[in-house]
């Protein structure tokens, strides 16, 4: 028989092709697992769902589990996606990759205390995974814990200072403290990164106007207001500058 990845020839017992590792058997987990994979680099979510699932009903395994879960997230399917990574954690309490993506879904799904546990134990089990700083600054923020809030963006950029887009949500947090001229920093650091996000012009606008330097909100509103005619916020508080 030809091996229907690499073409060479090989045994008809054969589990795997000596030459490229291919599986050669249907009824092997690891053949279903090839499929899905590759139908998942395609973009052929749906078809590797039914692969990946298949591959689960010849062997219980976290990494299948976790790979369902990455799917069914991808797809929009949150509950499936939970219960698919909550299945992989079972089976793998360490498993850092699958806490993740568990707090992301959970997340994603409103349950914002169930995903600051998982975010926060995806941590405790791997300090280095940064992104896991990002989100638990979000969930914290969305929580009106600013100042968890704060202490996670700043963990993020003490460990990644090249991380922009953690200067705008630091800024937006410690604005929202009434600490305007530490937010001012985080904007203008973000400002000069991206110079055209008309939102964070106006919060910088905002955070100038409330340290009373006006000539400098003026400044960041107009320009608010030039990337974005439609912010009746920036628009509204430009106004009242100007009339002062």
């Amino acid at each position: 028989m030809k091996c229907p990845n690499c073409g060479k020839e090989v045994k008809e017992d054969f589990k795997f092709c000596p030459y490229c590792g291919y599986p050669l058997k249907e009824e092997e987990a690891e053949y279903f697992i090839r499929i899905s994979r590759e139908l998942k680099a395609k973009g052929k979510l749906r078809d590797s769902v039914v692969y990946c699932e298949k591959a689960l009903k010849l062997r219980e395994n976290e990494f299948i589990h976790r790979s369902l879960g990455e799917s069914y997230y991808l797809m929009g399917s949150l509950h499936k996606a939970i219960y698919h990574l909550r299945k992989a954690i079972e089976l793998r309490p360490d498993y850092a990759d699958a806490h993740y993506a568990l707090g992301i879904a959970y997340y994603r799904a409103g349950l914002i205390e169930e995903a600051i546990k998982e975010l926060e134990k995806t941590l405790e089990l791997n300090e280095e995974f940064l992104m896991a700083y990002y989100w638990l600054g979000i969930a914290y923020y969305h929580m009106g814990e600013i100042k968890k809030s704060v202490k996670y963006f700043n963990l993020l950029l003490e460990k990644n200072p090249e991380s922009a887009i953690a200067n705008y949500q630091l800024a937006i947090s410690l604005s929202a403290l009434g600490e305007y001229e530490e937010a001012i920093k985080h904007f203008e650091k973000m400002a000069k990164i991206e110079p055209n996000h008309a939102t964070l012009f106006y919060h910088l606008g905002n955070a100038y106007y409330q340290v009373h330097d006006i000539q400098k909100a003026k400044k960041a509103l107009k320009k608010a207001i030039d990337l974005n005619p439609e912010d009746t916020r920036a628009k509204n508080l430009y106004s009242l500058l100007t009339e002062e």
